[in-house]
């Protein structure tokens, strides 16, 4: 699941619930959301595929974009709800820039195994539930802001 939809989950949650209840529930939405069927290619068409790069790339910075929203408009526990939503990641991402390499396949991490294993519905259909997702998510997001 791209970055941007773990955010707006997060964000949502944190929105509505109080934080001490928020934000183990934002970091559990994480792995709900994976399970989900979702945008992937094969670990070894990542780092020949444009699109994944791009995507990723885009995915990124509107991640990036959400928090600095939610930070200058004063919606902290939004931007927390995001940061917990979004947190496993953080591994993947740190594996890509120190190795250069999207592919992900080869690594020891127990965790990281695991959280790999979950996601078995990760195909290039599943773009096809990853942008809607992502617009009703957004639309959510705003509503619960005003």
């Amino acid at each position: 699941m791209i970055g941007f939809n773990h955010a707006l989950t997060g964000g949502i949650i944190a929105a509505v619930l109080p934080l001490p209840i928020a934000l183990p529930l934002a970091l559990a939405s994480h792995f709900l959301l994976d399970m989900l069927p979702h945008y992937g290619i094969s670990q070894d068409e990542r780092d020949k595929s444009k699109f994944w790069k791009v995507f990723f790339t885009v995915d990124a910075f509107a991640t990036l974009g959400l928090a600095i929203y939610a930070i200058i408009n004063n919606h902290y526990a939004m931007f927390l709800g995001g940061l917990f939503a979004t947190m496993p990641d953080y591994i993947w991402v740190a594996r890509v820039v120190k190795t250069k390499s999207f592919n992900l396949s080869n690594n020891g991490n127990k965790f990281t195994k695991w959280h790999a294993s979950i996601q078995k519905y990760e195909k290039p259909w599943g773009i096809h539930i990853e942008i809607p997702l992502a617009i009703v998510l957004f639309c959510m997001t705003f509503y619960v802001i005003w």
